[in-house]
């Protein structure tokens, strides 16, 4: 693993906000969606290397995956965006240290993860929050984001960072966003997360964009529907005209 830097971003006490690829893209679309509505600048880069090799018509070649930094100067934010994450629990635990150590040297205070919350909700998708410093609790709370009850865990990334990061005396939180697929982009739930990190952060960010995204993806989730269902009643027809012979 290497840690390459482009430039360095003057930041005073700042905050993180890292993100990778999980259930719903919520957590990646919505570090993605951030970073472009306050036009932050690459800084640095991880360059981390999975267990694999990628080919092409049988030439393979060993690809890097990498974590890239940007940082808001104006708003005292880095905003780290993975492409990957490590398919191995202890990679994922190094990769973690590496984006702890970036944190460090940039003095940051705070570091927000995302991550989906599965669920069957019925109007808007509700954001909960985790927190490694019950000083944290209050953040939340001001900002009506809700707490879960009893026991679980966080897989990935998005939770094990902020571990990491609490052991090295940097506060943690996660938001966690309801979802209802696991494998759609879950833009409405992107758009809740995001809402509540822009109020703990104090910026403003305009989410109308993933309201529209969200729309075009339910048209097409109701074509492909209404597609399988033509399909479905053809089928169906054709049972009903075919006849044995014997």
């Amino acid at each position: 693993m290497e840690i390459r830097y482009l430039w360095k971003p003057e930041l005073s006490e700042s905050s993180m906000v890292a993100a990778w690829p999980g259930m719903g893209y919520l957590a990646k679309i919505s570090a993605d969606y951030l970073r472009r509505r306050l036009s932050a600048k690459l800084f640095a880069e991880i360059r981390y290397y999975q267990n694999a090799v990628v080919y092409k018509d049988s030439l393979a070649r060993l690809v890097p995956i990498r974590h890239r930094f940007y940082a808001a100067p104006e708003h005292d934010l880095i905003i780290c965006v993975g492409e990957a994450q490590p398919s191995v629990p202890e990679e994922a635990y190094r990769l973690a240290r590496g984006v702890v150590r970036v944190a460090e040297r940039f003095n940051v205070r705070r570091l927000y993860t995302m991550a989906a919350y599965p669920s069957d909700y019925v109007e808007e998708p509700q954001v909960y929050g985790v927190y490694t410093d019950e000083r944290l609790r209050g953040v939340l709370s001001a900002r009506d984001i809700r707490f879960l009850e009893g026991e679980g865990a966080i897989n990935g990334l998005n939770g094990i960072l902020i571990g990491v990061a609490r052991n090295r005396g940097i506060e943690g939180i996660c938001l966690m966003g309801e979802i209802r697929y696991a494998n759609v982009p879950q833009h409405l739930s992107s758009k809740a997360v995001l809402e509540k990190l822009a109020a703990i952060l104090g910026i403003e960010i305009d989410t109308s964009h993933l309201v529209l995204r969200a729309k075009r993806v339910d048209a097409s989730i109701r074509r492909r529907l209404d597609q399988y269902k033509e399909t479905e009643e053809a089928y169906r027809r054709d049972e009903k005209e075919f006849r044995y012979i014997s």
